[in-house]
C-alpha cells in the first residue's frame, strides 16, 4: 500500500458511516470497520444472474467521462481464463498463509435468456460451470422455468450427455420439496455432502484450514415469476430461516469463522436481511441485477451504478455485513478482499481489482480507447470454446430453423410506429397474457400492455414460424416486465407513446423530432389519438443558437378504456393499472421515464411509476409460447380498433373574456 501523508490521508479518508472509513490510495481502495485487529484475509469471487449467456453479450455502451462507445462483454470462455488468472495470483495479499484463500460463487439464476437455454435446458450451462470451479451456486427462481425436473437433471448431472455428476455443492434453505418433486429425494438436509444433491448450506474448507460457511435463499416470489410444482415451496421470512443456520455454521463442531449467505432475493433484500440478522459476514446477491461500481472507477463498463461496490450495513448487533452483487450475465466478475479480526468480524474491505469487466472484442477500429479501457480481449479458454463450436452451437442453430407454429396471414412490420397494427396486437397480447396468467395479483390491478414500436425490428410471413424468424422480429433480448402506473401517468405513457407523430412532433436536445420507434402498440387498452393536440415535450435546455424548450403535457390523447374482465371501462386517473412492457422501456427507453421512479419529464406532476419488476423472461420466448398455446398452434391477429389515430382541423376558439378552456380528457374526438 502507498505511505500517505497526514494531508494526503485526511483528503482520501470519506466516513460510510458508525464505524466504518474509506482509504483511497495509488492501487485502490480499503474500507476499514470497527473490529479487532486484522488476522485473515479471504479473496471473494462472484457472479449472478447468468442467464444462459454462453456467448458474449454484444453492443454494450462503455462510458468514460462523456466520451462512449460499444464492446462485446462476458462469455464462459473468457471468464474461465480469468478465473485461471486469480487462482494464479498470489500477490493479492502478503500474508502467505492465505494467498490461496479463494472462493468462488455465483447467486443463481443459471438458467433462460438465449437459445442455449432453448436447445439444451441447462445442459450446456451446467458444462461450462461443472469446469469453471465454482465452490457453491445458488437457486434462483429461473432455474422453475421448465418446472421441477430440469432443476433436477441440473443438481444431478448424470443425465446430460456431455457432462458428469454435478461437482459444485448447490444451496437453498428457504426452499422444501416433498411429494413427487424429483427435488425431493436429492435433498441431503442442512448441509450439503454429497455430488449431485442440493441443501441448505455447505461449508467449505480453504486452503489455510479456515472453514467458510455457505447458506442459500432464493425468492418467495417464484411460484408467481416461473413453474416450480405445488409440491415445492419458498419461504418467505428469510432472516428467520437463515439465522439458525447461522448459529449452526458457527457453532460447534462446524466452527465456521466466515458466513456467507448466496441470496437471489434482490438487492433491496439484501440490505433488509443483513440488518434482521446476527453473525453473517457478507451477502453475494443476485435476482435484481444490480450493477455496483466502485466510486473511484473512472470508467463504467455497461450499465450506471446503482450504488458503490461494495455495500456495508449494519447487522442487528451493529457488526458490518458487506454486500456485494455483480451486475449480470457475467459481464463483469466480483473481485473483492475481505479481512476478519480473530473473532471472525470483518475488519476491512479492500480491491484485489474490484470489479473486472470481461472484454470480449477488441476496441472497433473506428474509434479510439476511452481513458481506462483496454484496447484488446481476454483471450478465451481454448477448451471451452472448442466445445462451444462443436457440441452445444450447431444445435442452436438448427434451432433457429426450428418451426414453431403458423400464422395464417402476413404480420407486416411497416406501420408499427405509426398506426395499430396485427402484429403490434399480436406481440402486446401475447405480452399481457403472460402477466395475467402469471398470478400474484391478489387486488385485481387491471392489467394492460405497452410496447414500443421501434422494438418490432421485421415481418412475420404467412405460413410456417421458425425460432429464428421471430428473433429477427424481436432481436434485442428485451425481458417482459411490469411496473404500477396511477391512470395519470398511464396517459403520461401514452403521451409519450404517441408525441412523435407528425406534425408538430416532440422535439429532441438537437431539435429534430423525436424518434418515432415510441410509438405504442397496445393491449388491453382502446385509445383515441388526436394528432392535432400538443405532443408531450420533455424539457430541452438552451443552446448556442436555440432557445430552452420548457416541458409541456401532452393533449393527444383524448380517450382512454381499459380492459376490466369482459368489458371496458373509461380511464380512472387516480386508480392503479399494472402496464406488461419490456425492460428497454422499464428503464425509460424511447421515453417513457413515467414508467422509472424519476418520474415523466413532459408532465413532472404525475409522478412515476412504482412496484418495477423484471421477470427476466425473454420478450421473443414469451411470443413464442403464446402462439404455441393457440389452437393448432396457428394465430390469425386482426387490427381490430383498439387504437384510432386521427388527424384533425382544429379551427380557431374566440373569446372576449375567459380564457379558452381544454376540452374535458374524457370526450373522445370526433
Amino acid at each position: 500500500m502507498t505511505t500517505l501523508s497526514r494531508r494526503r490521508f485526511l483528503k482520501g479518508a470519506i466516513a460510510l458511516g458508525a464505524g466504518a472509513v474509506l482509504y483511497r490510495y495509488s492501487g485502490g481502495w480499503k474500507i476499514m470497520l470497527a473490529a479487532g485487529p486484522e488476522v485473515r484475509q479471504l479473496r471473494l469471487i462472484h457472479t449472478n444472474d447468468h442467464h444462459a449467456r454462453i456467448e458474449p453479450a454484444t453492443g454494450i455502451t462503455i462510458r468514460a467521462g462523456s466520451a462512449s462507445g460499444t464492446r462485446s462483454l462476458g462469455g464462459v470462455s473468457r471468464r474461465r481464463t480469468i478465473f485461471e488468472q486469480i487462482r494464479a495470483d498470489t500477490s493479492w495479499t502478503s500474508n502467505p498463509t492465505y494467498q490461496q484463500d479463494k472462493i468462488f460463487l455465483d447467486a443463481g439464476d443459471v438458467f433462460q435468456g438465449t437459445l442455449y437455454f432453448n436447445a439444451w435446458r441447462g445442459e450446456a450451462d451446467h458444462y461450462f460451470y461443472n469446469n469453471l470451479g465454482y465452490d457453491a451456486v445458488g437457486i434462483g427462481n429461473h432455474e422453475f422455468d421448465l418446472g421441477d425436473q430440469a432443476l433436477a437433471d441440473f443438481i444431478r448431472g448424470t443425465g446430460y450427455p456431455n457432462s458428469t455428476t454435478t461437482s459444485f455443492p448447490i444451496v437453498s434453505a428457504n426452499i422444501t420439496a416433498s411429494g413427487a418433486s424429483p427435488l425431493a429425494p436429492l435433498f441431503e438436509g442442512d448441509l450439503w455432502a454429497t455430488p449431485g444433491r442440493w441443501a441448505r448450506a455447505v461449508i467449505r474448507t480453504l486452503p489455510s484450514g479456515e472453514r467458510v460457511g455457505i447458506v442459500g435463499l432464493t425468492t418467495a416470489e417464484t411460484p408467481n415469476i416461473a413453474s416450480p410444482s405445488s409440491d415445492v415451496t419458498f419461504g418467505a421470512d428469510y432472516a428467520n430461516i437463515i439465522q439458525p443456520l447461522i448459529n449452526t455454521l458457527r457453532g460447534a463442531p462446524n466452527n465456521c469463522r466466515t458466513v456467507i449467505c448466496l441470496s437471489h432475493i434482490g438487492y433491496e433484500g439484501d440490505r433488509a436481511l443483513a440488518a434482521a440478522v446476527r453473525g453473517l459476514n457478507i451477502i453475494v446477491g443476485g435476482h435484481s441485477h444490480t450493477p455496483l461500481l466502485p466510486t473511484s472507477l473512472g470508467l463504467t463498463p455497461g450499465a450506471s451504478p446503482v450504488a458503490a461496490y461494495p455495500q456495508v450495513v449494519d447487522d442487528l448487533d451493529g457488526e458490518k455485513v458487506v454486500i456485494v452483487q455483480d451486475w449480470e450475465w457475467g459481464k463483469w466478475i466480483g473481485d473483492l478482499v475481505v479481512g476478519f479480526d480473530a473473532d471472525g468480524r470483518v475488519s476491512s474491505v479492500g480491491s484485489a481489482s474490484t470489479v473486472i469487466p470481461v472484454w470480449a472484442n477488441d476496441v472497433p477500429s473506428s474509434r479510439s480507447p476511452l481513458p481506462g479501457e483496454p484496447p484488446t480481449a481476454i483471450a478465451p479458454f481454448a477448451a471451452f470454446e472448442t466445445a462451444i463450436t462443436t457440441t452445444f452451437k450447431p444445435r442452436i442453430d438448427a434451432l433457429n430453423n426450428q418451426i414453431f407454429g403458423a400464422s395464417l396471414s402476413e404480420l407486416p412490420n411497416a406501420n408499427v410506429r405509426a398506426r395499430e397494427t396485427a402484429l403490434g396486437n399480436l406481440i402486446a397480447d401475447a405480452f399481457r397474457d403472460r402477466i395475467l396468467r402469471a398470478g400474484g395479483n391478489p387486488a385485481g390491478v387491471p392489467i394492460v400492455a405497452i410496447i414500443n414500436g421501434g422494438g418490432i425490428r421485421t415481418s412475420l410471413p404467412a405460413g410456417v414460424l421458425t425460432v429464428g424468424r421471430l428473433r429477427e422480429v424481436m432481436p434485442f433480448g428485451n425481458t417482459l416486465c411490469y411496473v404500477d402506473l396511477t391512470g395519470a401517468q398511464l396517459k403520461a405513457a401514452l403521451e409519450n407513446g404517441y408525441s412523435a407523430l407528425q406534425p408538430r412532433a416532440a422535439q429532441g436536445a438537437d431539435r429534430n423530432p423525436v424518434g418515432t420507434g415510441r410509438f405504442a402498440q397496445v393491449s388491453g387498452l382502446k385509445v383515441v389519438v388526436d394528432v392535432s393536440g400538443d405532443a408531450a415535450q420533455p424539457p430541452q435546455p438552451a443552446t448556442s443558437t436555440q432557445p430552452a424548450i420548457p416541458a409541456r403535457p401532452g393533449t393527444r390523447v383524448r380517450s382512454v378504456e381499459v380492459q376490466v374482465g369482459d368489458g371496458f371501462e373509461p380511464l380512472d386517473l387516480a386508480r392503479t393499472y399494472r402496464v406488461v412492457t419490456n425492460s428497454f422501456m422499464l428503464a425509460g427507453g424511447d421515453g417513457y421515464s413515467v414508467f422509472t421512479s424519476r418520474g415523466d419529464q413532459a408532465d413532472p406532476s404525475v409522478g412515476g411509476g412504482r412496484n418495477q419488476f423484471n421477470t427476466f423472461l425473454i420478450d421473443a420466448d414469451v411470443v413464442q409460447e403464446y402462439i404455441e398455446a393457440q389452437p393448432n398452434r396457428t394465430v390469425n391477429p386482426r387490427v381490430d380498433g383498439r387504437l384510432s389515430v386521427r388527424y384533425l382541423v382544429r379551427l380557431p376558439v374566440i373569446t372576449t373574456a375567459a380564457a379558452a378552456q381544454p376540452a374535458a380528457f374524457s370526450d373522445a374526438a370526433d
